[in-house]
């Protein structure tokens, strides 16, 4: 059985595409996206666009919170280079008439490198509510916008799953990993498959005691379903 754990708001192309396979899966979200309002520091920055070489987008969840407060601004007449963590977050961008462009590793060292081989001096970060991992590859000036908090799910029922003898479970964050550990019992973890989307993931999950662990080609949904359908 195949175990996707993305927040709702975030699950539904997992999902389906778990569904086109066949494959017995169920969707047990580990955390939730909540909206959270930008300090003030953060809305000054949004009257400044003219100040920044980029704005960089981590997340869907980034854009879905974030751009509603760019609406006002003359963001597509400045035409100030948007770099979009992965293709969701393209793809949500899209949504709103913004064109961005996609690191080679869809991923903070990806993004740490772009801004190296443009020489920007500055960019603004639309984010989640912790220190994006850019803030610590990068010599860059940056600021930061954080618009949504990613928390917990605190009712987590793993007793629908029907078969626990072999479970391959989608994990996508550092949090959801660590709200995985926090359900299943210790020795549950040689049990189960992790299919991690990054190997700063597969790093945490070894050093806790994981051995069964498949790194997906990439942390897009596509890439890390058929990870675990190859393991399923």
């Amino acid at each position: 059985m195949i175990i996707n754990t993305r927040p709702t708001d975030l699950s539904q192309h997992t999902n389906s595409l778990l569904e086109k396979s066949k494959q017995n899966f169920i969707h047990i979200p580990l955390t939730k996206i909540v909206k959270t309002d930008p300090p003030l520091e953060a809305l000054q920055h949004i009257n400044s666009l003219q100040d920044y070489d980029a704005l960089i987008f981590t997340s869907q969840s980034s854009v879905t919170h974030g751009y509603k407060f760019l609406q006002e601004t003359s963001i597509n007449d400045n035409n100030i280079p948007i770099i979009a963590i992965g293709l969701a977050t393209q793809k949500a961008l899209q949504k709103f008439n913004l064109a961005s462009s996609i690191p080679p590793t869809f991923d903070s060292i990806g993004i740490a490198n772009v801004i190296k081989e443009m020489d920007y001096k500055k960019c603004l970060v639309f984010c989640g509510e912790k220190d994006p991992h850019i803030l610590t590859l990068t010599d860059a000036d940056i600021d930061t916008f954080p618009c949504y908090a990613s928390h917990d799910e605190m009712s987590i029922d793993f007793s629908k799953i029907r078969d626990r003898d072999k479970l391959a479970i989608l994990i996508f964050t550092y949090q959801s990993l660590k709200v995985l550990m926090k359900q299943l019992p210790p020795d549950q973890n040689q049990n189960v498959i992790l299919v991690v989307a990054s190997s700063r993931i597969e790093e945490f999950a070894i050093g806790h005691g994981f051995k069964n662990i498949v790194l997906s080609e990439s942390p897009h949904d596509k890439e890390m379903v058929n990870a675990a359908l190859a393991e399923a």
